[in-house]
């Protein structure tokens, strides 16, 4: 699959730089350019899709029983889960773990999605003497 051209983006469409914390929208990149920024000379831009982490107890659990399992005797696990069930564990958990991350300072992040070909050079002024 070929790129996406920049000149054929909405101008609402979020974009990145490959490895970058920052995102412009093609409006707003589009203007940089033909201010006469750089962005178009990195090779690595691309639409980004927005996303939010949220944490899940009862993954998180699962991973600390299995990681503690083995150093445990047997069927320690199973009994682990009858004291998390009978206790309603998971349930307490989640909600600490929700009130904890309510935020977007550790739950947002984005993924990079198709590749974007900076088709818009910036404005030269031809200057005569």
């Amino acid at each position: 699959m070929g790129k996406l051209k920049l000149s054929q983006l909405n101008d609402d469409v979020e974009v990145s730089i490959e490895e970058s914390s920052t995102v412009y929208t093609v409006a707003e990149l589009k203007a940089e350019i033909l201010d006469g920024e750089p962005h178009h000379e990195s090779p690595k831009w691309y639409t980004i899709k927005r996303r939010k982490w949220s944490p899940n107890a009862r993954w998180m659990i699962e991973n600390y029983i299995d990681n503690e399992h083995e150093d445990m005797y047997e069927d320690w696990d199973e009994r682990a889960w009858d004291c998390i069930e009978k206790e309603s564990a998971v349930t307490k958990v989640q909600k600490v773990l929700d009130e904890v991350f309510k935020g977007e300072y550790a739950t947002a992040y984005w993924t990079y999605e198709e590749p974007v070909e900076i088709d818009i050079l910036p404005n030269v002024v031809n200057e005569t003497k």
